[in-house]
């Protein structure tokens, strides 16, 4: 199939246990499918203990989005979005996947964060239901479960649970299929939740929606005991599970309509979802067929939203950790005149490249609030380890990469080779975010005027040359020894800085 070039939007999603694809027509504002297509991959059943993804389930991933390729051949670049969740954000060896996998398809291929999955699921429910009130959308993967509460098109909450149909079901029940395994699979599940119920406990929602293949399957399952129209009760789950370890069996669920390759990911899935209605205490939930792969091509019908969520992602932090902004906007903007004093093409000069630079210099001071020693170590742990929506994996780690080492000592070993960044771009973008913050050590305005009197940077083989108004120099004497220092710091790295004046 060639795809038509106007008004058509193409959405992967490269689940842990399938791979999704949905090509869809923009009418009015609103989505019609034209053609999807599933292939159960299973990738996370190749995950060894060493975290790595097994030759075999590599290959199955490539033979899939070789396929998927063909239907998009036609497509362009910005028609596409292709998103990897849990299993690759897992595997310490994705980067190897991900390199043949972008050939194949043709389409490079975003491993997001688990709250940004989260909140792109949500968004596929906002977009597809009447909504009023307070909503909370569980969705079981098979590696991982995704929560989201909220009102609107965007989630106040949104998380990723470590636990999902195929990880479970193979973990707890390859081998038994009885209470004891059940038994042990929710209590492994509520561990899982019970870190959110503080926030999720206090909440009163009127619409509660289950998403996925799991869910699916579950509903099929609970109309044996009277669930009606997509609507299932923890009642109805715990009979289906009684039925299941009576029977000892779950082959009998293939007359429920449930599809074969689908069976024995049902106990898992099931103790998951009893697990997160008697964790939230809901006795109702509905099932609804939209997932990750809607929210993907919903946010694509609107280019400038995704900006924008990143913005407020960083208006939030810069809020929360009352990070002086003045001063960020100050480094900024001497990143943008370093940028425009350097030779074209000694930086990347990709959006994607520009964006991230220009974040870490508004965010490189969140870590502040806990003490100004060791601020880079700080500033970088919180934005590793916070949710960050709007940002991808990759992007999230590129950015806390980039404010660790923002400044003092650097090793040849931090330095991140990422596949969003052209070969050796890491250290040149930190260079600059380096001398950006350097410069504005006294937080005192400098304007285009004052640089281009004071400072002349140039390019040179192996590194940039800063010529300094001598003046500045001995007015300034600390501002000598900071560029001593840092001289030292990259020449550890291989990067030579000549300051003169």
């Amino acid at each position: 199939m060639s795809l038509p070039a106007n008004q058509v939007l193409a959405a992967i999603d490269i689940g842990s246990n399938s791979f999704h694809l949905i090509v869809a027509r923009v009418v009015q504002g609103s989505l019609q499918t034209i053609t999807s297509h599933r292939e159960r991959v299973q990738l996370a059943l190749g995950m060894q203990v060493n975290m790595q993804l097994d030759a075999a389930a590599m290959q199955r991933g490539y033979q899939c989005l070789q396929r998927m390729g063909k239907i998009l051949r036609d497509a362009q670049p910005d028609q596409v979005r292709v998103v990897g969740t849990h299993a690759l954000r897992a595997a310490t060896n994705r980067n190897d996947f991900l390199a043949k996998a972008e050939t194949l398809l043709g389409h490079p291929i975003e491993v997001i964060t688990g709250g940004e999955e989260a909140r792109l699921i949500f968004q596929a429910i906002a977009h597809t239901q009447t909504l009023q009130g307070l909503t909370l959308v569980i969705d079981i993967g098979g590696g991982s479960t995704e929560l989201a509460s909220g009102t609107g098109f965007e989630p106040a909450f949104s998380a990723s649970c470590g636990m999902g149909c195929v990880s479970f079901s193979e973990y707890f029940f390859s081998t038994q299929l009885n209470r004891q395994s059940f038994e042990r699979a929710q209590t492994a599940a509520f561990a899982q939740i019970e870190k959110y119920l503080a926030q999720l406990n206090t909440l009163s929602w009127q619409n509660i929606y289950a998403t996925s293949g799991s869910a699916k399957a579950l509903a099929q399952a609970a109309a044996s005991f009277g669930a009606q129209a997509d609507s299932v009760s923890l009642a109805q789950l715990c009979q289906l599970r009684d039925e299941i370890v009576a029977r000892g069996s779950v082959d009998w669920l293939e007359e429920m309509g449930i599809a074969n390759n689908r069976l024995q990911l049902v106990p898992g899935g099931l103790a998951i979802l009893i697990a997160c209605m008697r964790c939230l205490q809901l006795e109702q939930l509905e099932y609804r067929d939209v997932a990750l792969r809607e929210g993907v091509l919903y946010e694509m019908l609107e280019p400038m939203r995704h900006p924008d969520i990143r913005q407020r992602t960083r208006h939030s932090l810069q809020s929360l950790y009352r990070v002086d902004t003045a001063h960020a906007e100050r480094v900024v903007s001497c990143i943008d005149l370093l940028q425009r004093a350097l030779p074209a093409g000694w930086l990347d000069s990709s959006r994607a490249a520009n964006d991230i630079l220009l974040e870490s210099a508004q965010l490189h001071e969140v870590g502040l609030q806990i003490s100004a020693s060791g601020l880079q170590k700080h500033s970088s742990y919180i934005l590793a380890n916070s949710d960050l929506p709007g940002y991808n994996q990759e992007q999230q780690e590129l950015l806390a990469g980039l404010v660790r080492l923002h400044r003092k000592k650097i090793r040849r070993e931090d330095l991140l080779e990422s596949r969003l960044l052209p070969a050796g771009m890491f250290l040149r973008l930190l260079v600059v975010l380096r001398l950006a913050v350097l410069l504005n050590v006294t937080r005192a305005s400098l304007d285009a005027a004052q640089f281009e009197q004071q400072f002349r940077v140039r390019a040179k083989e192996g590194g940039l040359k800063l010529d300094i108004d001598p003046g500045l120099l001995r007015d300034r004497a600390l501002l000598r020894n900071d560029l001593d220092r840092e001289q030292g710091y990259l020449a550890g790295v291989g990067f030579s800085l000549d300051c003169t004046g």
